[in-house]
């Protein structure tokens, strides 16, 4: 058994190292972060991702799944990068405030089919971040305070396991792994869809206030002062910020764009 083999196991798209667009379906949202796959799998469907687990099993590969490579760390070298971005269905069962998502989902989407019935997930600060990526993690977004992580909206979980069969997980079901795969990463299956409880949408007012470096310990002073007694209705995020400088006339500066 060969990796060109994989190309007879899928209907979904199967990328090795001399194709063309092999580079581009490898690459990682942090363009600086390089991933040495051996192969690249876009999975058409749920089948398709248990079809690749069985594969890899009776190969001796491993598989590693990304929806949109935010969390990429580059230790993938020799690995079958499965990309879930087809996997894209969003149900909303408004009446439950329930949504059903796909592996490849990103916020923006369940957003917009959510908002006009007046309901929203618990979402983070970009609408382009696959909603199975950022949950697996645990996701800390704008009501975490008052709703909790994501991964505590969870209802129920979609999985192909080791043995590449299919599964739903929920607290009744399987509590442990239930538990496990709400903010543990992708180390114990392979999500294929996610469940999760929607919130009524409040009227959101958002935004950034900059202040220059020398005026960090007032603020940071200020942002403990008011988180310690702020309802839970706020959410404030601090950070320390080194934009690139800009270069002087007559100075090769960093290299970095002004």
């Amino acid at each position: 058994m060969t990796i060109n083999d994989l190309r007879g196991v899928l209907k979904g798209r199967v990328l090795l190292a001399d194709d063309d667009g092999f580079e581009q379906a490898a690459t990682a949202w942090n363009l600086t972060v390089r991933q040495p796959v051996a192969a690249v799998a876009e999975a058409a469907d749920a089948d398709d991702v248990a079809a690749l687990v069985r594969y890899a099993r009776r190969a001796g590969m491993t598989v590693t799944a990304q929806p949109s490579g935010h969390g990429a760390s580059g230790d993938v070298e020799g690995l079958i990068l499965l990309r879930t971005g087809l996997l894209n269905e969003v149900e909303v069962r408004a009446q439950e405030r329930v949504v059903r998502v796909g592996a490849g989902v990103k916020w923006g989407q369940v957003l917009a089919a959510a908002g006009p019935l007046g309901l929203t997930g618990l979402a983070g600060s970009a609408p382009g971040v696959s909603v199975t990526g950022y949950t697996l993690g645990g996701g800390v977004g704008w009501f975490s305070r008052k709703y909790g992580l994501a991964s505590d909206s969870v209802r129920a979980i979609n999985i192909v396991d080791a043995d590449g069969e299919p599964g739903r997980v929920t607290a009744e079901s399987d509590p442990e792994l239930f538990w496990a795969l709400r903010g543990g990463g992708g180390d114990f299956a392979v999500v294929t869809a996610l469940e999760l409880e929607l919130y009524p949408a409040p009227v959101l007012y958002g935004g950034r206030v900059i202040w220059p470096e020398h005026r960090t310990r007032e603020v940071y002073d200020a942002f403990l002062e008011i988180t310690a007694e702020a309802p839970r209705e706020l959410s404030v995020w601090i950070n320390r910020l080194q934009p690139p400088r800009r270069a002087a006339d007559g100075d090769a500066g960093s290299g970095l764009p002004g």
